[in-house]
């Protein structure tokens, strides 16, 4: 089984190849950092390929140029934090084209190799951002949401291609480490109802079952993966 992984090249992207990789699969990664692609390409033995997923015509030469292809795993992804009053539209038009129409690009140009696939499927990522309604991300949790939305509308349109949406809470990756500096790390680690941040293999895993025969009548669900963090408070 090969999978295409985007934004793959570090982070929660590069969690899910290795853990694919370690249970037979082959991958291919794309980014758009030549120098990490071909560091963790090389680590993993693994195919890469220099693409920017809101460059339509460098997506479709993609695709046309790889087969075959039986999962992608939408993870590229930016965030621009930034309240209303003080947003860079050229910043939150970035994170709309990168989450949404990047998502948006992949996922039509490898519909005709996940077509011929006898157990096609595709894995987005989205966000707890999505639903936890919180201030200061500009576009980023409203890019989110459009994701899960579209992940039940393809379910319904292009089965029986499954769809279906990882939503990570709190992840410390090579991208949000800053986060999680110093005290903050155990700060945040209270407020999560397992008592930890998670790490991107803790995505891996459930992207790697959504993406396996294990997973052949799950279609449309959107998981979050954020050690209970979404269901609510643990204080009384």
């Amino acid at each position: 089984m090969h999978a295409v992984v985007t934004g793959g090249a570090q982070g929660i992207g590069l969690a899910c190849a290795q853990h694919l990789t370690s249970i037979g699969w082959t991958i291919t990664l794309i980014d758009k950092d030549l120098e990490l692609l071909e560091q963790s390409s090389s680590d993993l033995g693994c195919q890469y390929a220099q693409v920017d997923v809101t460059d339509l015509e460098s997506v479709k030469n993609f695709f046309s140029e790889i087969n075959p292809v039986d999962s992608l795993i939408n993870n590229a992804g930016i965030w621009r934090p930034q309240n209303l009053e003080d947003l860079d539209f050229d910043d939150q038009e970035e994170v709309l084209n990168v989450n949404v129409l990047g998502t948006l690009f992949c996922t039509s140009s490898a519909m005709h190799h996940l077509r011929t696939s006898s157990a096609g499927s595709v894995v987005n990522i989205s966000s707890l951002a999505a639903r936890t309604n919180s201030p200061g991300l500009g576009l980023y949790a409203a890019s989110k949401s459009a994701i899960e939305t579209l992940t039940k509308q393809w379910a319904l349109e292009i089965a029986p291609i499954r769809v279906n949406a990882v939503s990570p809470g709190l992840i410390e990756t090579p991208g949000t480490s800053g986060n999680y500096k110093g005290a903050a790390k155990e700060k945040r680690a209270k407020a999560v109802p397992i008592g930890r941040v998670g790490e991107p293999s803790d995505i891996a895993k459930v992207v790697s079952f959504l993406v396996s025969e294990a997973a052949s009548y799950v279609t449309g669900q959107i998981v979050y993966v954020d050690g209970g963090l979404g269901a609510g408070t643990t204080q009384r």
